[in-house]
């Protein structure tokens, strides 16, 4: 340990100087009191912001471009559109990185939102409602379980997403009892499907289903 003669202290780690004095230390050096502290990662509000500002920045360029271009060309708007989704799916993907369960769901959902936007101001030719949306809910259940069984979480873990999932999939009625739907089949079988795993849950798994609103909820 090293030693002021001056100050009459001794001081632990490795010092050119007595760090009160400034005096010169005798002794041996010895490790640092306090660990050495590694680079700070970055964090996920400064990725967000950083991500952010590069599509920002992206969207402004696309824009001052389409108004010089006098608002002629059309696949800039279109092409701002998809940065604009790009953006949001990035920053669920990061916001949302530490639960994969949840990350997929947003994803899910938001492809769907997509789909039924721009197939309702592209005329509304229905292929949103016929093929997008029953293949999306019938998968996002079979993805959730498959997550949740590869990552080997516990069912009390996912099995509320699973029942949101199968909640709002019979928005599907919608479009089937409005005659928006005119190709049934996809829907149908979708919504079969998920009775089907409705029923199941309900029946065999009431109770984990049950712990798991009472965590979440404080029922």
């Amino acid at each position: 340990m090293q030693y002021c003669k001056k100050c009459r202290i001794s001081i632990r780690g490795n010092k050119r100087c007595c760090p009160l004095c400034q005096g010169e230390l005798t002794g041996e050096p010895t490790e640092d009191a306090f660990p050495e502290l590694g680079q700070k990662k970055i964090s996920r509000t400064s990725a967000l912001k950083i991500i952010s500002f590069c599509f920002a920045a992206v969207e402004i360029a696309f824009a001052a471009l389409y108004f010089l271009l006098d608002l002629r060309m059309l696949w800039i708007p279109l092409t701002m559109a998809g940065f604009l989704i790009l953006w949001l799916d990035v920053v669920i993907g990061v916001y949302y990185r530490n639960n994969v369960v949840r990350n997929i769901t947003v994803q899910f959902y938001l492809a769907m939102g997509v789909c039924l936007l721009a197939d309702r101001f592209t005329g509304f030719h229905g292929w949103s409602v016929q093929w997008v949306l029953p293949c999306c809910f019938a998968g996002l259940v079979i993805t959730t379980m498959a997550v949740g069984k590869g990552l080997s979480y516990a069912l009390e873990e996912y099995i509320l997403y699973l029942a949101v999932d199968m909640i709002l999939a019979n928005c599907q009625l919608i479009f089937l009892l409005t005659k928006s739907n005119r190709f049934v089949w996809p829907a149908v079988l979708s919504l079969v499907f998920v009775w089907i795993l409705a029923a199941a849950a309900l029946i065999f798994r009431f109770r984990v289903l049950k712990r798991a609103a009472s965590k979440n909820f404080h029922l």
